[in-house]
């Protein structure tokens, strides 16, 4: 299994290490990701992102950061290699924040959501055909 590529900005690993301060021994980071809904053949549309404190389980593939291991299931490999990790404190937002410019960008059909909007946008890869 190729190993999961992540950024962590400064700000976050240190984030995550003073909240692992409180966490007991062996836990580690999950950072797991789930394809939006819409768009045809599921793919359409924007991948959420979580994190949370777990032990590792036997197929999860592990990435060690300096101070921390983050755990990723085998599902979510393909929408977190890649990804980008940062916490930030705005007016607006605060919180780990989590992007993967690797990934490509929805296209109106997936934005539209399910096959009754596909071919709308064909010319950017809409259309039931997926695959």
């Amino acid at each position: 299994m190729p190993e999961v590529q992540l950024e962590i900005r400064p700000t976050a690993a240190d984030q995550v290490r003073r909240l692992m301060a409180g966490q007991t021994n062996g836990v580690a980071v999950r950072v797991y990701a789930q394809p939006g809904g819409g768009g045809c053949c599921g793919g359409g549309s924007a991948v959420q992102f979580g994190m949370a404190f777990a032990k590792p389980r036997r197929d999860d593939e592990v990435v060690k950061v300096d101070g921390f291991q983050v755990i990723v299931d085998p599902t979510s490999i393909p929408f977190v290699n890649g990804a980008v990790i940062d916490y930030v404190e705005t007016l607006e937002e605060s919180g780990f924040k989590i992007t993967n410019p690797t990934l490509p960008e929805p296209d109106a059909a997936g934005l539209q959501g399910g096959c009754t909007s596909c071919g709308s946008n064909s010319a950017n890869g809409g259309g039931c055909g997926c695959g």
